[in-house]
């Protein structure tokens, strides 16, 4: 038996960022705008080449403004951002680049616009990107071939460009001697309109362009000195639709826009990157494996040069000891066959190899694949790179291959027990659904808790005292003459929305259409009867009516926005804490609408109840809810790593907790039960434990993984267990359990 692993301190790994590295920029893409079709060229179709581009929108939501100068006095100047375009397709198992090495976007002018995300837009004086302001470059704009220029001639990893000698400076067709050479523009608008539809946008040859897959666009934005850890929302993918046939194409972008890779979007594969150090950009790789078939695995990988300045010149991937591999296959971007990657294997490991002038540049995929006799273990494909430079000579990204080597791997066992609930509401899809019409419900406060129901009738108060003059999504506040108590605090304001709802104490924003996120997330609310109305100055708007034994809101003949019909309701407050609801009428029509309360503040959801029919029983709710302990592993078990355990969702009043670890699970799990833990669970045997006092509501336990081979396959299972008298009758509740897998 291999004894319990010891608990050590977790040393935070270093943040790495390359040296040009500006702190506080970051920019970052949130829409892929659209994409049009820009027209075709060549042989008759099937085989000649289409032009697409992609719009975007992007802005900079980080801490300094951006510099965005293009030319000075006539010279070019390398200081603004560029954006890089491709398109993929997936079929028949595979993810595919299918535009060429297209060129990317050099942008001379910042617009700063006000909207977007990252508002409000802080604009000023100068050539700047703003804090908080946005660009939105639709297709058409990105389209303009007298701004495309070579993705080679930039260093992704730095975001530097050099202008003289470039593609802009020599013009196309290039000009000879000093012009040729000075920074200054050479391509004219006159040499791009010669240019056909196609050139330097995204070409397509035409057969790849296959009926029924799948298509996602891609852009990507190349910041000088933006740091590595803030650009995950450069990238950004959308899936693409294209139709028609014989030369004619129509693409449309469907869906939502994802940050991330495009190979994130591949179905049934796994993805990960690495880069190299501080010193040059990263890889993305994705695989996919499937089989066994006949006893062979299917490895599908894909590899992105995410901004990899050295570019990639082999794939080496490991192989376990006397594997067989058959039908090893490669792709590029082109279709060359004299420039596809050759493959070789050795005793440990499978070697795709590039040929000469074809490395893996940034912003492009390449593909692999073979079968192999090994299933998937742990691993990592190594890409050596392809130019000198600084940094390590080769990269490894963590992937599945076939070397028999077991995986890290965790998994959750079971369920927290102990729930329990403050929360309780209906929500009709539609006011037509409503069918508590001339019906009441109250809200008792019994030591701290509400308890719930509709069995004795409440009578409705006819309106009176002050009209609040409230209009569309409206909110005031009133003062009560008495202090009012409700679970979790007590209140002499009231927050009162147009919208049908009152909050207790601090106020809830004006929401017309009812939410259960806001509902559950939000302060404290009840929820009369809430949805979109229009109160307006001739009476029909929300009245207050308050003396020391009770006050009363009343919505009365408040109409929905757009209608006429009145919706007449209200709320009932008392000294002791009891809180009525009375609806006297309410109007058909397709707004939704909700009525409970919640006491908010991030709890679970405990789903919509069907008060027409709980109303007629009591329903006891909680003071302090409780969502139950929720057990989890800050990263997956590798060895000569470090983990923290760490237990969430603690009731604050918790005195202690401890934390099982045990290496046999128990299997089937223990029902607790008859010791009065009901719908508790435990899923250790023999365990070690970790104690801890006065938690707070989390709390983290490290664990070390100790760097020694034949820890590979064990199991280590998990459990938290803390006390509060007043979960159940022997006053404590489980966590669900974690079993980790050590492996590589």
């Amino acid at each position: 038996m291999h004894k319990p692993l010891l608990a050590v301190v977790l040393l935070a790994a270093p943040v790495l960022a390359q040296s040009n590295a500006v702190t506080g920029l970051d920019i970052g893409m949130w829409e892929l705008t659209d994409i049009s079709f820009t027209g075709r060229r060549g042989a008759a179709f099937p085989n000649g080449e289409a032009g697409f581009m992609v719009g975007h929108s992007w802005c900079n939501g980080g801490a300094v403004n951006l510099p965005w100068v293009s030319e000075i006095n006539g010279v070019m100047v390398d200081n603004y951002p560029r954006i890089a375009f491709l398109l993929v397709r997936e079929s028949g198992g595979r993810m595919v680049q299918v535009s060429g090495q297209s060129f990317c976007k050099h942008s001379p002018i910042a617009f700063n616009f006000s909207n977007g995300p990252c508002a409000p837009c802080n604009a000023g004086s100068g050539q700047f990107f703003y804090v908080g302001c946005s660009d939105t470059y639709g297709s058409g704009t990105n389209a303009s071939q007298y701004a495309l220029g070579p993705t080679t001639e930039i260093d992704p990893w730095l975001g530097t460009w050099n202008p003289q000698g470039s593609y802009f400076d020599r013009g196309d067709p290039a000009v000879s001697g000093a012009a040729a050479i000075d920074s200054v523009r050479s391509l004219t608008f006159t040499q791009v309109q010669a240019f056909d539809t196609v050139k330097n946008r995204m070409v397509v040859r035409e057969n790849e362009l296959l009926s029924g897959a799948t298509y996602y666009g891609q852009v990507q934005g190349v910041i000088q000195g933006e740091p590595v850890a803030n650009r995950d929302n450069n990238l950004m993918n959308r899936q693409i639709s294209i139709t028609g046939s014989g030369g004619s194409w129509s693409p449309t972008a469907s869906g939502s826009p994802q940050w991330g890779s495009v190979l994130t979007r591949w179905q049934g594969a796994t993805f990960d990157m690495a880069g190299n150090g501080n010193d040059d950009g990263r890889f993305g790789v994705a695989v996919k494996v499937t089989g066994p078939t006949n006893g062979m695995w299917h490895y599908e990988y894909a590899v992105h040069n995410i901004d990899n300045n050295r570019g990639g010149a082999t794939f080496r991937i490991p192989l376990a000891p006397g594997a067989i591999v058959q039908n090893a296959g490669f792709r590029d971007i082109d279709d060359n066959p004299l420039n596809d990657w050759t493959y070789t294997q050795t005793a440990n490991e499978l070697v795709f190899s590039a040929a000469a002038g074809n490395r893996l540049e940034w912003n492009t995929l390449y593909n692999c694949w073979f079968d192999c006799s090994i299933q998937p273990g742990a691993g990592s494909m190594t890409i050596d790179q392809a130019l000198v430079g600084p940094g390590a000579l080769d990269v490894a990204v963590p992937s599945h291959v076939p070397s028999g080597l077991a995986f890290a791997a965790k998994e959750v066992l079971g369920a927290a027990c102990g729930q329990c609930t403050g929360t309780l509401y209906e929500l009709f899809a539609n006011s037509t659904m409503f069918d508590l019409m001339g019906r009441s419900m109250t809200w008792s406060l019994n030591s701290g808790a509400y308890t719930v129901d509709g069995i004795t009738p409440v009578a409705f108060v006819p309106p009176a005292g002050t009209n609040l003059g409230l209009g569309l999504n409206g909110l005031t506040n009133v003062t009560l003459p008495f202090a009012l108590p409700y679970p979790g605090g007590s209140t002499t304001q009231l927050s009162v929305s147009a919208s049908g709802y009152v909050s207790p104490g601090i106020p809830n924003p004006a929401q017309g259409s009812p939410s259960i996120y806001m509902l559950m997330n939000g302060q404290p609310r009840w929820a009369a009867a809430w949805a979109l109305y229009y109160p307006n100055a001739t009476g029909a708007n929300v009245y207050y009516d308050a003396n020391p034994t009770r006050a009363v809101l009343t919505w009365s003949g408040v109409p929905f926005v757009g209608s006429a019909v009145p919706n007449t309701f209200q709320i009932q407050f008392f000294p002791n804490g009891t809180v009525n609801v009375v609806w006297q009428n309410i109007a058909a029509s397709s707004f939704p609408l909700m009525v409970g309360w919640s006491p908010g503040g991030g709890h679970s959801d405990p789903g919509i109840t069907n008060l027409s029919t709980a109303l007629s029983t009591p329903r006891n709710l909680c003071a302090a809810p409780f969502d139950g302990l929720v057990l989890d592993t800050s990263a997956e078990p590798v060895i000569g790593t470090v983990l923290q355990w760490q237990v969430n969702g603690i009731l604050p009043s918790t005195g202690w907790g401890v934390l099982l670890r045990s290496l046999t699970q128990a299997t089937p799990a223990i029902d607790l039960t008859a010791i009065g833990m009901p719908g508790c669970y435990s899923h250790v045997i023999a365990p070690v434990t970790t104690l801890f006092v006065a938690p707070g509501t989390t709390q983290t336990v490290a664990e070390s993984i100790p760097n020694v081979t034949a820890f590979v396959g064990v199991d280590l299972i998990g459990q938290a267990v803390t006390y509060n008298p007043t979960l159940n009758s022997l006053g404590l509740v489980a966590s669900n359990g974690v079993k980790l897998s050590v492996g590589l």
